[in-house]
């Protein structure tokens, strides 16, 4: 009986951690049932503005055709002057095509290609849309309804992977479901504003925005200049003014997707450090705490990589102490709690039952990125899709700080909860077992996760 009462004290922070965050989703859930999506009809004229760089002129085409199939009042693309296989595409696209306007920048960057497409247009609403994204017929029908209500400034669409088939496409469209149903809709039910207006496709009202274009486009976090992250910027420029942002569940929109794990993990590196440079700037500034549940929901995405560390040292530790059936428990635990949580996606997809110990296994690597994103949230290259005009970011010695931080914090957890198990079965840790040796063996399985989330980022360079 002891070693009974031993093990659940040992495993007593982990049940925890484990309660707050299955209460959390459960609280999540509960949200979600406000969630009622705007039905009445509503017209009006919609300009799609489209900035583009490096793309498939093959995606991009198929990408404008189904633009075109819901009747927008124009298509502007602004297009850098490098990119000539995209500017012959968008030129053989108007041969076909009116009401289209083709902008070529020698600006870098995708703010300012945003903000010259939405100073020439001219429909009451503006769709923003990634040039590889792809719509359904009811994308641009459904989107504009919430526009109706003259508070609402935004809304956001549906997302997921167009036909995934490799591991990455197939665990991005896990993880673009559990956003949608976890994180948006319990956010539009209750609280009308939005934690992002993803940039793959998202409508504003022309008028209301374009007092904010300055803003968006010369975003700087302490004294630097950003690059990535506008959608987000343009969103928490939206409610920190007081509007609304929405979001249509119907109005359903497909991305290709990263077809390679090492692609997503700089994509995640990229956008974890434009959330946290956006979610730790609007609490900051105050107005998201006006939303207490959205303030939560900040919070709660901030603090959750720490916590599903935690889990993987826990199970870490059951294997070098030699703790068999706590293991055992843990690892299974993770399968099915994660194959609850991804639901959503396996109603699609069933087949995606099969990932989940991938899932699992990639969860743990991403929240080793968002640490290290934490760490180097002032960086701002934007890592993937290059072009050999675009010079990275200087850095490499903050960058390689960063990683040895982040390992140094991991580890860290890990010998403090080597410590506590000492603490709690009264016996010292010694020889092979000894806090050090452990602790050290700890590192190498980090620093080898470590290393395979970021050993694709090498050299950074800036592009849309």
């Amino acid at each position: 009986m002891d070693d009974y009462i031993v093990l659940l004290m040992l495993y007593f922070p982990l049940g925890i951690i484990g309660a707050w965050r299955w209460g959390t989703w459960i609280f999540k859930k509960l949200l979600s049932l406000s969630y009622k999506p705007i039905t009445e009809d509503f017209d009006t004229t919609v300009s799609i503005v489209v900035p583009v760089y490096n793309e498939d002129p093959k995606t991009f085409r198929q990408a404008l055709e189904t633009w075109k199939a819901s009747e927008p009042a124009e298509i502007i693309a602004v297009i850098d002057y490098t990119d000539e296989a995209c500017i012959t595409e968008f030129k053989d696209f108007q041969s076909q095509n009116g009401q289209t306007q083709l902008i070529i920048t020698q600006t870098p960057g995708k703010r300012p290609a945003l903000a010259d497409g939405i100073r020439a247009a001219k429909g009451e609403i503006v769709a923003l849309v990634d040039s590889d994204t792809l719509w359904n017929n009811s994308v641009m029908k459904e989107a504009i309804r919430p526009f109706a209500d003259k508070k609402v400034w935004g809304t956001g669409t549906r997302q997921n992977v167009y036909n995934p088939k490799t591991i990455a496409q197939n665990i991005f469209d896990i993880q673009l479901d559990l956003r949608f149903y976890d994180e948006v809709m319990p956010l539009d039910g209750t609280s009308k504003v939005l934690t992002c207006l993803s940039g793959r496709t998202a409508f504003y009202r022309r008028k209301a925005i374009l007092p904010l274009l300055e803003d968006m486009a010369n975003e700087t976090f302490w004294g630097k200049q950003c690059f990535g992250g506008e959608d987000k910027r343009f969103t928490y420029l939206i409610e920190a003014t007081g509007a609304n942002t929405r979001y249509q569940h119907e109005a359903h929109v497909y991305t290709s997707g990263a077809t390679k794990l090492s692609t997503l993990f700089k994509q995640r590196i990229r956008w974890g450090r434009n959330t946290y440079r956006a979610d730790l700037r609007a609490l900051w500034q105050g107005w998201a705490w006006k939303h207490p549940i959205f303030a939560f929901f900040l919070i709660d995405k901030l603090i959750s990589p720490f916590t599903l560390i935690v889990s993987l040292l826990y199970f870490i530790i059951s294997l070098i102490f030699q703790l068999w059936i706590p293991a055992a428990i843990i690892f299974a635990w993770w399968i099915l709690s994660r194959g609850v949580r991804i639901l959503p996606n396996l109603t699609r997809r069933p087949i995606n039952i099969l990932l989940v110990p991938v899932y699992v296994f990639v969860s743990f690597i991403l929240a080793i990125i968002k640490i290290y994103a934490l760490l180097t949230l002032t960086h701002q290259d934007w890592i993937t899709r290059r072009g050999k005009e675009r010079k990275p970011q200087a850095g490499g010695l903050n960058l390689a700080m960063a990683k040895i931080t982040t390992l140094v914090i991991i580890a860290a957890l890990f010998l403090g909860l080597v410590l506590y198990k000492g603490y709690v079965t009264g016996v010292p840790t010694v020889e092979l077992s000894s806090p050090l040796i452990a602790a050290t063996l700890a590192g190498i399985v980090t620093w080898l996760l470590l290393s395979i989330a970021l050993a694709a980022e090498g050299s950074t360079r800036n592009h849309y």
